[in-house]
Parts: structure tokens; sequence; C-alpha cells
């Protein structure tokens, strides 16, 4: 039975889990418990900016002692019933001593990132082929199963050899996007992207809110030209309702994966203003010729400004 009390210290714990923090200490837990997705969960002790510690997940990119976490809603697990249980887990927001970084600065990546259905793959296609003489689309490692509509940019790997290549530190950046009906996990091999500088050109990725924050980890903030994609709409739902239609027009996803999809876009939607540090430009997608023009004048300038 619930009562006023035990309702109060509900919500007051709830509110508290809601704070950013401090990771404290920082672990890798390899076999989950029934019930949750089989695969490795980082889990972490978070010192609350209130004074409080709590332990949770951390999500997206690989987490250390110092960083600053800001919390975030997400789907844990599915039970046997199909109902969704979500929980807080944290995601890295302010990473300590991004002085350390390994990396010597050889050039810059292009990033798009945006939701499903804004049209990234596309832009991206479409952008390579107008720069053809300057920049190169990196390949996307993914465990998802070929679609439809797939044109080339993706390398098929198994979940055991995705994880393989996270454990050895092959990946610049890595995510797992939540969906009820296939494992979808995304990356980006750093060999990849110092091949293709190496050969004097541009990467060009499409990133997610976790790639394009594991991407600034691995090689520096600087090191990238950030550009978001937004939908079309002058709210979020409107933005929301042209994504869904986009992903049922391209005829590349059954009913629950665009359910997926729309629902993750939300969060997504969150990042732009949330993280806005990490964009050095937005764009709304609602003409692929003037956001192509747009891109091109922006490579450009930066190529200027990188001699």
């Amino acid at each position: 039975m619930i009562t006023p009390p035990s309702l109060h210290r509900h919500l007051r714990s709830w509110h508290e889990r809601m704070e950013r923090g401090t990771i404290s200490a920082v672990t890798t837990v390899r076999h989950p418990p029934a019930g949750f997705p089989d695969e490795p969960r980082i889990i972490g002790l978070i010192t609350l900016d209130g004074g409080s510690s709590v332990i949770g997940r951390i999500a997206g990119i690989s987490p250390r002692i110092g960083d600053r976490v800001v919390p975030r809603m997400s789907m844990e697990r599915v039970n046997e019933q199909k109902l969704r249980a979500y929980d807080v887990v944290y995601e890295v927001a302010a990473p300590a001593a991004l002085q350390e970084d390994p990396f010597v600065f050889e050039g810059y990546i292009l990033a798009l990132t945006g939701p499903s259905g804004v049209g990234k793959s596309t832009v991206s296609k479409v952008l390579s082929s107008a720069l053809s003489g300057i920049v190169t689309r990196v390949p996307i490692l993914t465990t998802r199963e070929p679609k439809d509509g797939d044109d080339g940019e993706y390398l098929y790997v198994t979940r055991e050899e995705f994880i393989r290549l996270e454990d050895a530190g092959a990946l610049a950046a890595s995510t797992r996007i939540p969906s009820v009906s296939e494992d979808r996990r995304y990356g980006y091999r750093t060999e990849d992207i110092c091949k293709i500088w190496n050969e004097g050109r541009v990467p060009l990725v499409v990133t997610e809110m976790h790639l394009l924050q594991g991407l600034a980890r691995s090689f520096g903030r600087r090191s990238i030209l950030s550009c978001g994609l937004l939908p079309p709409g002058t709210s979020r739902r409107a933005m929301l309702s042209q994504l869904l239609h986009r992903l049922r027009t391209r005829g590349r996803d059954s009913e629950q994966s665009i359910a997926d999809r729309v629902r993750n876009a939300s969060s997504d939607l969150d990042f732009f203003s949330h993280r806005k540090e990490l964009f050095d430009h937005l764009l709304v997608n609602d003409d692929i010729d003037a956001v192509i023009a747009t891109l091109k004048g922006h490579v450009l300038r930066t190529q200027e400004d990188t001699r």
C-alpha cells in the first residue's frame, strides 16, 4: 500500500537521482542479471551535486573517474510481458583530463548528427559526391541486419565481433540504440578514420548523441566540424511527426522499428539544446539542395582555415 510518507520518500529519492554528479568509481559487469540485455554494462558510483551517492549505469562513451555526468531516462529492459522498464542512467557530460588525448591532430572529421529519418545518410551521400575530391564517407560498423535501401555505408558484423572490437579499444566511438526488435549497435573504427586522414581527405561520419560524444572523446572536440540536422517543424510535435512520415515513406523499417526510432528521436532532439557546445552549426533539412550548399561552404572554409 502506498502511503503519503512512502510516496514522499520515493519522490525525494527520484529527484536526487536526477541530479548531475561526478564519477567516483567505475566497473564493467560482464554478465548482467536475468532480464537485462545480455551485454557488458558499465556501472559507476556517482557522487551527486547534492552530496549523496548513488550507483547507476553509465551510458555512451567510456567513462573515467572524475568525469561529470548528467542523468537521463532510458529503457533498460523488456520483461516477459513485453512491458518496458525505464530507469535513470548517467551520461558523461564533461570528460576529465581531455588534454591527455593520445592522438596527434591530423585534420578534422565532418560529423552529421540527427535523429533517424532526418536524412543523414542521404545528405552524406550527396555531399560526398559533390565534394568527391575532399570528403570520404567512413564505413559504419553495425550489428543490425542488412535492409533494402542500405547503400554500402555499413559493415555488418556479429554482436560478438562488435563487443570484441570495443574491448580491444579499436572503436573510436560506439553505441547501442534501444530496440525491442533487434540488436542495434553502431560504431566507427579508429583505423578507418586515420586511413582517410593519411590520404589527405576529410572523414565524413553520420552520428547520434553517443557516437558524437565518443568521437569528441577520442579525437578532441576541436577535430570535429559538427553539424546537426533537424527536421522541419515549428514545434517538437511537428518535428516528430515529420520524422514519422519520412520513416514510413522510405519503407525500410517495420512498424515496431519505426516506433523505436521515433521514441529515440525524442531524446535526440533534446540533445541539440542540452549539449549546444558539441555543435558548430544546426541546419533544418527541409531543402536538401540548400543544406548541401551550406555544408559545402562550411567544409571549404574549414579547409582554408586549417591550411
